[in-house]
């Protein structure tokens, strides 16, 4: 199953690494916090079809309902607004740095709520796959214009919202099954997007958005939402939140992989493939002590029977 998982969580990035140029695609014709409503309130629509033709259970608890309640606010309501929001007032080039702060801020909650574990392997490939990243975007490059620090400061904090809805929905992925944890966490995140969200929708009017950036936007609600949230929660419930996070550094190597094939100019360069390396090789060592931490977990569930 571990094997998959990866192919898996290598897609989810593809995916996210995605919504960064879509968005910066439909912003022009929809505000970020109307792109919020329609973003989700799609993936509501689709996902709760899906829901209730496989009539998967119930939620069981009061505590489990709050729960939901919270990762739907940190993984949508929160995450979605303050990322679009943040995308529209800084450079994709910072966007694309800070992005990468979520395995710091999933190590961190997770070791401080007991959940899991930080291996020495673990963290040292999160440090070398970060140092990657800064290598491939090049510090240089790193605007800290005062014009763009509002910017910056919504993107990390939905980064940390992020981290909080991976590290929070663990526990929920065990009691449940991954469709009806993003089910519900969709529908609460949706209910946070409403008010701000529909006040700029309805200076929106649809028929003078171009049929061209609809279609971005159906694309934003399918692949780096409906695709992206449920493949990744897939994956979440099958290995650790660190491992997970972990694959976020493969976000701006995929974009500076794909760039040569769509934009003029752009290159292959000895950086991308140094920094290539650095990445791959980090991930490598979270592999290992992911698959570490398994066999553990397996020996001593054998013990205590």
């Amino acid at each position: 199953m571990q094997p998959l998982v990866n192919v898996v969580l290598v897609l989810v990035q593809v995916m996210f690494a995605s919504m960064a140029i879509a968005g910066k695609l439909v912003f022009p014709e929809i505000p970020p916090q109307g792109l919020v409503v329609i973003r989700v309130g799609g993936a509501c629509a689709v996902l709760l079809l899906a829901f209730l033709i496989t009539g998967r259970g119930k939620v069981r608890s009061g505590r489990d309902w709050f729960m939901l309640a919270v990762v739907g606010f940190l993984g949508v309501t929160a995450n979605q607004s303050l990322f679009l929001m943040g995308l529209e007032r800084t450079t994709a080039i910072n966007a694309s740095i800070l992005v990468t702060t979520v395995p710091v801020f999933t190590v961190l909650y997770s070791v401080l709520g007991r959940q899991e574990k930080a291996s020495g392997s673990k963290i040292g490939g999160i440090v070398l796959a970060g140092l990657g990243v800064v290598y491939l975007i090049g510090p240089d490059r790193v605007s800290m214009a005062p014009n763009l620090a509002v910017g910056n400061g919504l993107v990390v904090m939905a980064m940390a919202c992020y981290a909080g809805f991976l590290v929070l929905s663990k526990p929920l992925l065990r009691r449940y099954d991954t469709l009806t944890v993003i089910v519900w966490a969709m529908l609460f995140g949706l209910l946070g997007t409403l008010p701000v969200g529909l006040a700029t929708l309805s200076r929106v009017s649809p028929t003078e958005v171009p049929a061209g950036i609809w279609a971005v936007v159906a694309y934003i609600v399918l692949v780096p939402t409906i695709g992206a949230f449920f493949l990744s929660a897939w994956a979440l419930k099958r290995s650790s939140s660190q491992l997970v996070a972990a694959y976020i550094y493969l976000q701006p190597l995929v974009t500076a992989s794909i760039a040569p094939a769509i934009l003029e100019g752009e290159r292959v360069t000895s950086r991308m493939i140094v920094a290539g390396l650095a990445i791959f090789a980090g991930l490598g060592l979270v592999i290992i002590g992911e698959g570490r931490a398994g066999r553990g977990n397996s020996e001593g569930s054998v013990a205590l029977e």
